[in-house]
C-alpha cells in the first residue's frame, strides 16, 4: 500500500531576499514539505522528527526560496531516503510592483 504525508506551512524564520534591504531582519517563511511511499504498519515517516530536523534552517540566511528548498529537499532525502518528497518554500508578500501575496517555489525528488 502506498501513502501520502503532507505538513503544511511549518515556519521557519530566517533572512531571505536578494536584496539587502530584504535581510535587515527575520521573517516568517512557510514550508511545506510531503512524503509519498510505501507503507506499512505504523508511521512510515514520524512527522514530529521531520519538524525537528527543519529547526536547522532557523535564523540562516538565503537570497533565493529555490536555494532553500533544494536543501531542505537534500536534508530529507538524505535523513529519509525511502519515497518521495517534495518542499514547498514561499515567500509571502515579496518585495514586487504590483503587489502580490506570496511568491513560492517547488522541488522534489526521491
Amino acid at each position: 500500500m502506498k501513502g501520502r504525508l503532507v505538513l503544511k506551512n511549518i515556519i521557519l524564520r530566517l533572512k531571505l531576499g536578494a536584496d539587502d534591504r530584504e535581510k535587515i531582519s527575520s521573517r516568517d517563511v512557510p514550508v511545506t514539505v510531503s512524503w509519498s511511499g510505501r507503507i506499512s504498519s505504523g508511521p512510515s515517516v514520524n512527522y514530529a522528527d521531520v519538524c525537528e530536523a527543519l529547526v536547522k534552517f532557523d535564523e540562516k540566511e538565503y537570497d533565493y526560496i529555490e536555494d532553500l528548498a533544494e536543501d531542505i529537499l537534500g536534508m530529507l532525502r538524505m535523513e529519509y531516503p525511502d519515497g518521495r518528497w517534495e518542499v514547498t518554500v514561499t515567500k509571502p508578500f515579496p518585495p514586487v510592483f504590483p503587489k502580490m501575496e506570496s511568491a513560492s517555489f517547488t522541488v522534489e525528488g526521491g
